[in-house]
């Protein structure tokens, strides 16, 4: 695969993500004062409710697959925060395939605080590319946290695409109601 064409694809897939995130807090927040966006809240998670434990599964796998496409394929090399953002994201990838196969509800608790880490790590190293003087935490010095290997339409980069999958993540399970997953098997 073409590392522009991979650099494009995962900026589109980034933007997408970033529109879900916008959607959901649109007809979350204003489901709460309109009862058209409370209905339309509804039916989608009437369409998309089974499958948002899924969904979540599959943006963890495709970052974890592609931050080893990264780093394996193309020889980028991790800095330390994209090593700590890793270390969040990649348990994901099994926790969310058992809680999707066997509709756990109950998996909020275990994986929103990796999320929550993960995308702090992503924001702070985002902030950081901009204003190299805010680092607090020394990276090392092999590799550099402020180092930019992609840099799609003049605002995603790494960090942004970790930020936005995080915050995705966290999007849908906070979406997804507990009451429309209710099945749980010990």
């Amino acid at each position: 695969m073409d590392v522009a064409l991979a650099d494009r694809f995962f900026a589109l897939m980034t933007l997408a993500a970033l529109a879900g995130i916008v959607g959901i807090a649109v007809l979350g927040i204003g489901g709460r004062f309109s009862p058209a966006l409370d209905r339309w809240n509804e039916e989608l998670k009437g369409v998309f409710g089974d499958w948002t434990y899924w969904l979540v599964f599959l943006i963890a796998l495709v970052s974890m697959l592609g931050s080893l496409y990264y780093s394996e394929i193309v020889g980028y090399p991790p800095c330390s925060l994209c090593w700590y953002q890793r270390i969040a994201m990649y348990p994901l990838v099994v926790i969310m395939g058992i809680a999707a196969w066997r509709r756990d509800a109950g998996i909020r608790i275990y994986v929103l605080p990796l999320m929550v880490i993960g995308a702090v790590l992503a924001l702070y190293q985002y902030v950081i590319g901009y204003v190299p003087d805010a680092e607090i935490l020394g990276c090392s010095i092999d590799v550099s946290c402020t180092e930019r290997y992609v840099w799609e339409f003049g605002f995603v980069d790494f960090p942004f695409m970790s930020f936005v999958g995080f915050s995705f993540m966290m999007a849908l399970m906070l979406w997804a109601s507990p009451d429309d997953r209710a099945r749980t098997e010990p």
